[in-house]
């Protein structure tokens, strides 16, 4: 198969054609004609922070449902945590998951593996024998604050960790509840101190939400994940959501928010976060947005609106997160990776309609924000959405090639 199109290349856009072989991506040039993309022909995306919830909790979202939507929204690739239930703190348990997804996911899948104050002191082991069978997790993302005590980790543990981990980075101490809206009770300084007390550790810092925690991580030598969320909502939109404002880090500031938007090139990874609950567990306060089919799209908005720049999104949505996690294949537009693409019509701004969306509970607080959704996705070389059009595709297992 050939396609020929727009195209970015890591620090530029260029109009050739590609030669895509078994799903591989073997030749750019511009002398290769072939099926004619209208748009920008992007890499796809990698979300490396869902939570698809699915075995004793699919009433909130599966993994099928879950990936779906990732794929309508130009994400290829999604990393899920281990937060489930039950949660995957053992071998055994990540290859239940495994196995079950392996049936069930429309886009290419990895798994982290979890920490507990009862595995904290073997996790090294885990994770390491993990890692002999080819697969590619994570620790984390570990919470130091957590409803359940089992999981509240503490800090001198996360230092003790020889593999990669990434970190939910709020303190215990500054959580005075979760009642909503529970901005008010879950202090920035729970984040900022977290963020203090770790950042020279070079880990891996989730959903950053704080100007201070934000300036503290760039200096150092962690990296600095983000979510639209707290990119694009504050304290203010609580008259909007209502109920359903809860989250967490939870939203901040007016003046946090833009700060981090308008720093966007300094972000390492922007990742969704994409924690979705029932709509009556939102009404009790529950925790969580969704959004893994609408990360990139938003982006793409704000690059239509002058906001970022369409090379930054690329770096911070594909480049850097398949760099950082290790996924061989991924991350950009050349010879030798997967014929992942996500491609789009820059003049078709939409308003974010909850309707429209795949996840098991149609809603959004994103409810008519603009967006820019892919109008073209091919995975693994197939065309898997076209206009309106998507079509279920199983993907992989993500395994060390």
């Amino acid at each position: 198969m050939n396609i020929h199109g727009k195209i970015l290349l890591r620090d530029r856009i260029v109009t050739a054609g590609i030669k895509i072989e078994d799903g591989i991506i073997t030749r750019i040039s511009k002398q290769i004609d072939g099926k004619k993309l209208k748009g920008l022909i992007m890499p796809a995306g990698i979300d490396v922070h869902v939570h698809l919830r699915d075995f004793e909790e699919s009433h909130k979202e599966t993994i099928r449902n879950g990936t779906l939507a990732a794929l309508n929204g130009g994400i290829c690739l999604v990393v899920d945590q281990p937060n489930t239930r039950p949660f995957i703190d053992s071998e055994e348990k990540y290859l239940r998951r495994i196995r079950y997804a392996e049936k069930f996911t429309n886009t290419d899948y990895s798994l982290n593996i979890g920490m507990t104050k009862s595995n904290m002191t073997r996790i090294n082991e885990i994770a390491g024998q993990i890692k002999k069978r080819g697969y590619n997790p994570a620790v984390g993302e570990v919470f130091l604050q957590h409803d359940n005590p089992e999981y509240q980790i503490p800090l001198d543990a996360v230092r003790d960790v020889e593999h990669f981990t990434t970190v939910h980075a709020e303190l215990p101490e500054f959580v005075e509840s979760n009642k909503i809206p529970n901005f008010r009770f879950r202090k920035r300084e729970a984040e900022i101190n977290a963020v203090k007390n770790l950042c020279s550790e070079a880990l891996y810092f989730c959903h950053i939400s704080t100007r201070e925690a934000f300036e503290m991580i760039s200096k150092s030598r962690s990296l600095l994940e983000v979510t639209p969320h707290h990119m694009l909502l504050d304290e203010a939109h609580y008259a909007v959501l209502r109920e359903k404002v809860n989250v967490n880090p939870p939203l901040r500031k007016h003046e946090d928010r833009e700060y981090i938007l308008q720093n966007f090139s300094k972000v390492d990874v922007v990742a969704s976060d994409h924690a979705p609950h029932s709509p009556d567990e939102k009404e009790r306060g529950v925790s969580g947005f969704p959004g893994v089919e609408t990360l990139y799209p938003l982006l793409m908005g704000l690059v239509f609106y002058g906001k970022i720049s369409v090379f930054d999104v690329a770096e911070k949505i594909s480049r850097n997160p398949a760099r950082i996690f290790g996924f061989e294949g991924y991350g950009e537009i050349k010879t030798g990776n997967y014929a992942n693409f996500a491609v789009f019509d820059m003049s078709g701004v939409e308003k974010i309609r909850a309707e429209k969306l795949h996840h098991i509970h149609k809603w959004t607080p994103f409810e008519g924000f603009n967006a820019i959704f892919p109008h073209i996705v091919v995975f693994r070389g197939e065309v898997v959405k076209m206009d309106d059009q998507l079509i279920e595709e199983m993907g992989n297992v993500y395994r060390s090639r």
